[in-house]
């Protein structure tokens, strides 16, 4: 056989060689005879020949000057790859018994990427899996951000891997549906972004407290201020926010929060500080209040003891939900008064371990979440930092700090948001929410996005009649006024002095 292929190739190559022979000495003529024609001449011949030969020579069903494309690069999932990855990654062993790596479903295309079931041999778990990501991507020779794993609710041996064919998280998730300016209901998730794979992301922030942390200027403001103008557009939820850089993130919240503050440089509405300290106070005791109301209420009313829609938009039994936004959290336990930093601190852990389930939120960012205070305030702040049940890591400067942000024990399952590119913006993990701790693209809403959609949660406060505290007596901005109208308005009919 070999002998025959030989012989054929021989021939064919011969054959080549003699057409490829004739065409050089053809080539030669046409050149030689066109170069004593003159310029004229020589333009026509070519311009009538150039075309034909184009046309006879183009390869067989293509055109001649093809569409220029760029064609990027991806990994192509076969089983061969996934399981030198796998048994590299040392979650299998090819030659031992009952250590193989098998496939439970066939490999698949899904949305920008590959997908596979994979099962581990008995005795590794899905946690096994998550721990070796970093391995299983260098196996698969992809960038980490672009393998997905997620658990198979029959088997806790068995996973879901997902490989995207390009990195998922460098392209922002645009901007937040919250732009559509309707009303919104605390009682439904809240729009968050979307995760590796492009699903949506939400968050229901009922009965829970959240903790967002990243180091500065990834993002951290933003992303606690997306589910804060969820909150803002449901007319029916107090806010109380409260900066404590001062920085302009938040202050066009002036428009509805019941109670805010914005650094700690006293102004027209009082002392920051003073304002932030009653605040708590007065939050300690609604929320005790509101415990000892429930458990009075008629159980047609509420069956469960816990607030219910219909209670907390009832405005006779006085509980509506509210939300608590504290920026910069930990600049409030070193306010440099050791008895007030001690009331602050005892009033936040009150607030973070008990409040939610009595339908009081509590939002806080850091960019600092350890080593805030010293003695009793340090190991309030801990206590207070450990006690939130979602936690939002955007990029941080090292594990350790992604393992306080997203709780003790993260980073040994998997989830270290340091790992994050620096060139990702808005981008983090989200672990307590559910079952996964996606990396999720959060959605952007700037400033001038962040006042659009305040004006209209102010409008829907002052329809549904729930403007209450600071927010009533401030003006809405923006308000386009005729000031020569306004001018003429305060003359009665006949009256002089108008000029």
């Amino acid at each position: 056989m070999w002998l025959k292929l030989h012989r054929e190739g021989k021939a064919t190559r011969r054959w080549r060689g003699v057409v490829l022979f004739c065409q050089t000495i053809a080539l030669t003529v046409a050149l030689v005879a066109t170069a004593h024609l003159e310029t004229l001449w020589q333009a026509a011949v070519t311009a009538v020949l150039v075309p034909f030969l184009a046309r006879y020579g183009r390869p067989a069903g293509r055109p001649i000057i093809p569409t220029a494309v760029v064609t990027r690069r991806y990994r192509k999932l076969n089983s061969d790859i996934v399981l030198r990855a796998y048994y590299a990654a040392g979650l299998g062993h090819p030659d031992r018994p009952n250590q193989q790596i098998e496939f439970g479903t066939a490999m698949a295309r899904e949305g920008s990427g590959s997908k596979v079931l994979v099962n581990l041999p008995y005795g590794k778990t899905f946690d096994d899996a998550i721990k070796s990501r970093p391995n299983i991507a260098s196996g698969l020779d992809v960038a980490l951000a672009q393998v997905a794993l997620s658990r198979d609710p029959e088997s806790h041996r068995s996973h879901w891997l997902w490989v995207a064919d390009a990195d998922p998280l460098a392209k922002p998730a645009g901007r937040t549906p919250l732009l559509a300016c309707k009303e919104t209901d605390i009682w439904e998730p809240a729009p968050l972004g979307v995760d590796e794979r492009g699903r949506a992301v939400t968050l229901l922030m009922l009965w829970v407290s959240i903790l967002v942390g990243a180091q500065p200027r990834q993002g951290k403001s933003f992303t606690a201020r997306l589910l804060a103008l969820y909150a803002a557009l449901d007319p029916y939820v107090r806010l109380e926010v409260f900066d404590g850089k001062g920085s302009p993130d938040w202050r066009k919240f002036a428009l509805v929060a019941h109670t805010c503050s914005f650094g700690f440089t006293p102004s027209r509405d009082g002392d920051p500080l003073e304002i932030f300290v009653q605040m708590l106070r007065d939050l300690k005791a609604d929320v005790q209040a509101r415990y000892q109301k429930l458990s009075e209420l008629p159980v047609d009313v509420c069956p469960e003891g816990k607030l219910t829609r219909a209670i907390a938009r009832d405005p006779r039994y006085g509980m509506p939900v509210r939300l608590v936004v504290i920026d910069e959290c930990q600049e409030y336990f070193d306010t440099g008064d050791k008895e007030l930093n001690k009331e602050i601190a005892g009033l936040l852990v009150f607030l973070v371990k008990v409040a939610p389930a009595a339908g009081v939120i509590v939002l806080d960012a850091t960019q600092k979440p350890g080593g805030v205070g010293t003695g009793d305030t340090a190991t309030a702040f801990t206590s207070f930092r450990d006690n939130h049940q979602v936690r939002i890591a955007l990029r941080t400067g090292s594990w350790q700090v992604s393992d306080l942000v997203l709780g003790s024990g993260s980073y040994s399952e998997g989830f270290d948001s340091s790992t994050l590119l620096p060139s990702y913006k808005g981008v983090g993990l989200l672990r307590g929410a559910g079952d996964d701790t996606p990396t999720v693209r959060f959605h952007l809403a700037d400033a001038e996005d962040a006042e659009r959609i305040l004006l209209t949660a102010r409008k829907l406060r002052e329809r549904a009649g729930t403007l209450t505290g600071m927010a009533a007596g401030q003006a809405a901005i923006r308000e386009v006024r005729d000031v020569l109208a306004d001018a003429l308005s305060v003359f009665q009919s006949g009256e002089t002095g108008l000029p």
